[in-house]
């Protein structure tokens, strides 16, 4: 199946086009940002559409995530062996990465990249076409890296800057120099801006301070007396929950997003209270399919694929001390091929001995851990040293995985022991140093495939570590489930670390545009027009948002402008998410339905003081700006495409 079609030929370099002030290749350059931003932007906004991507496999992705769409972009088009010079549709090529991590979505392998070439065939416009998409994808990295949200409107407002970038240079002649500067000088302004009081703080000691403010705006949305807008900031307190509700808005799982901003809110507090700073390296997700989204939780704890080693082992244990190793409970094997040959009965008494005497050594490590209950070893354990472990009434899980065995080690306070022969066989003080703590273990299975087993380590010794199962009926629904709590999970993160938000819907962008039209520095008019080009270009989000939700587009946007200039209502934004139950209980004649009555139900009050509805990160928002804008800086630096 093909990822998309994007015809080649409207990038095509014009040779009888000859420019002083702007080169072919940075026309070129820009045209290709602004095609990927015009296919990207359909994926922004609550009532944006996912992309549906099919590898050579089959192997299906359906996502919204401009990091996500970006990264199968580039690996369509990385190389071609039977590619046409002529061809201009991309297909997907074959994914062999596991997209199943730990963290926020840093999934690309540049290995795997770095190691594919350009067939022979590919063309020097190909070529150019994904060196931009890389140039790309390695600022929305920088995105996600920090944020783990915010890459689609990056995107979109790059190709909206490109864009205002290309009719400067070449319809109105300015130098690219120029217009670089002028939309540097228009992000410095910007920043300042919304750093003058225009933010909002969030309340995350107290979650449900806001609903009482809710409740009194619900009753005065038209009214525009703004006077006291500092004050207000001052005293408006926006909660931890109900930002982490808005984050998940666009995302394809917002009919859940109470549930999962609850896992994210306490997963984050309960690393924070340990160690007294964001770590969201501690936070696991994990994903297992075959059930439903209620059935999501958080583990104070790991869980692992894996199951006891014995099958007559308790399925539960209470109250457990364990240790953990990182050595074999079982006879040593060398790593090459090796023959023992045995000529004599004795040789054989021999051999039988030595290994006895090693499982005893080991029999006797064991028992200096005075109440022990559960091994955990990185590698295997002999059926002879189970059989002994069993008769102890003690549990052993083996062949956990290093992370795994790590994350086990930090939760529950036990020290990872490299070898059992360093303990000393009378020194039970100092073999008591190694064992860690954990109030139950038990193997799960999940579904019905007695095959799948897991094991459970919950409520341990240090909140140090936590788990968050996400279930889902399909493997696609489980790891979109997936990506958005982890985008939550950096939104609650960000929120500790600098309680700002701003209103999301647009609202600071038409701010901006709005504050903007009495910015009038004394510099060139050359410059002015850059700075009043990049302005108008952050009109592009909440078009774009009414756009994907089938409003009237160009009637909404003057109204919005009307209101921020007239008004100095700063907060009004585009609320996609309104539903208006004025109308439910109305009777509908479908006779007697023509398309003003449609035209009137679609055009509902969207138009809404944002300061209550929905909220994005201050430092987010800033880092949207300032990577849109240096990214299309960087391409107005570029004059010329050297292919090798």
């Amino acid at each position: 199946m093909n990822f998309f079609e994007l015809n080649t030929n409207n990038f095509q370099s014009d040779d009888h086009h000859k420019s002083v002030l702007g080169s072919n290749d940075l026309k070129f350059c820009l045209e290709i940002v602004v095609g990927i931003s015009d296919f990207i932007k359909t994926s922004l906004g609550p009532k944006s559409g996912d992309k549906l991507i099919v590898d050579e496999n089959g192997n299906i992705i359906v996502t919204n995530d401009g990091y996500s769409i970006i990264k199968y972009l580039s690996k369509s088009s990385k190389y071609d062996e039977d590619e046409d010079e002529d061809n201009n549709i991309i297909n997907l090529e074959n994914n062999n990465s596991n997209n199943n991590n730990n963290n926020n979505n840093n999934n690309y392998n540049n290995n795997n990249n770095n190691n594919k070439k350009f067939s022979k065939s590919s063309s020097t416009d190909r070529k150019r076409f994904q060196t931009v998409v890389e140039l790309l994808i390695d600022c929305c990295k920088t995105q996600e890296r920090l944020y783990g949200d915010g890459t689609t409107s990056v995107l979109v407002l790059i190709g909206s800057f490109c864009s205002s970038a290309l009719k400067l240079i070449f319809e109105k002649g300015i130098p690219p120099h120029i217009v670089s500067n002028g939309f540097q000088d228009s992000l410095k302004h910007s920043l300042k801006l919304l750093n003058n009081n225009y933010y909002l703080n969030v309340n995350i000691d107290n979650q449900n301070n806001n609903n009482n403010n809710n409740n009194n705006n619900n009753n005065n949305n038209n009214n525009n007396n703004n006077n006291n807008n500092k004050k207000e900031n001052e005293i408006l307190k926006v909660s931890l929950e109900k930002v982490t509700e808005s984050s998940l808005l666009s995302k394809s799982v917002s009919f859940y997003k109470e549930k999962l901003s609850k896992l994210s809110i306490e997963s984050v507090k309960l690393i924070y209270s340990y160690y007294k700073r964001v770590e969201l390296k501690r936070i696991k997700v994990m994903t297992i399919q075959g059930s439903t989204l209620e059935d999501c939780r958080l583990i104070k704890g790991c869980l692992i694929k894996r199951f006891f080693s014995h099958e007559n082992m308790p399925k539960t244990i209470d109250e457990a001390m364990i240790i953990v190793l990182s050595c074999p409970l079982e006879f040593p094997k060398p790593k090459t091929n090796f023959n023992i040959s045995i000529n004599s009965i004795d040789q054989l008494n021999r051999f039988i001995e030595i290994k006895s005497n090693y499982y005893q050594s080991i029999k006797d490590k064991i028992k200096l851990f005075k109440g022990l209950k559960c091994i955990v070893c990185q590698w295997g354990i002999d059926q002879e040293i189970n059989e002994f472990l069993y008769q102890l009434g003690i549990s052993a899980i083996s062949w956990v995985a290093g992370d795994d065995l790590e994350r086990i080690s930090i939760s529950s306070g036990a020290n990872i022991i490299n070898d059992l022969d360093s303990l000393n066989s009378s020194d039970d003080i100092g073999a008591n140093q190694f064992i860690g703590y954990v109030k139950q273990i038990k193997e799960l299975v999940m579904g019905n495939d007695s095959s799948s087993r897991y094991i459970e380590l919950s409520d341990c010794k240090n909140s140090s570590t936590v788990t968050i199962l996400v279930r889902g009926g399909s493997k696609e629904m489980c790891d979109e489930t997936a990506q958005c709590l982890r985008d939550s999970i950096h939104i609650v993160g960000g929120c500790l670390k600098d309680p700002r938000i701003v209103p999301s819907g647009g609202a600071t962008e038409l701010y901006l545009f709005n504050q903007f039209k009495n910015f009038k520095p004394s510099i060139k008019t050359t410059t002015m027009m850059a700075i009043k080009s990049w302005s108008e270009s952050l009109l592009t989000i909440p078009i774009t948002l009414l756009e994907n939700g089938g409003y009237d587009c160009q009637k909404h946007i003057i109204k919005l402008i009307q209101i921020h200039s007239d008004n100095d209502c700063r907060y009004y934004g585009v609320n996609i998410n309104n539903n208006n139950n004025n109308n439910r209980n109305k009777e509908f004649d479908l006779y007697n339905c023509n398309s003003e009555t449609i035209s009137d139900d679609n055009n509902q009050n969207i138009i809404q003081d944002m300061k209550f509805k929905s909220w994005e990160l201050l430092n987010l928002k800033k880092s949207i700006l300032k990577l849109a804008t240096e990214t299309t800086c960087m391409f107005l630096s570029m004059d010329a495409f050297i292919c090798l």
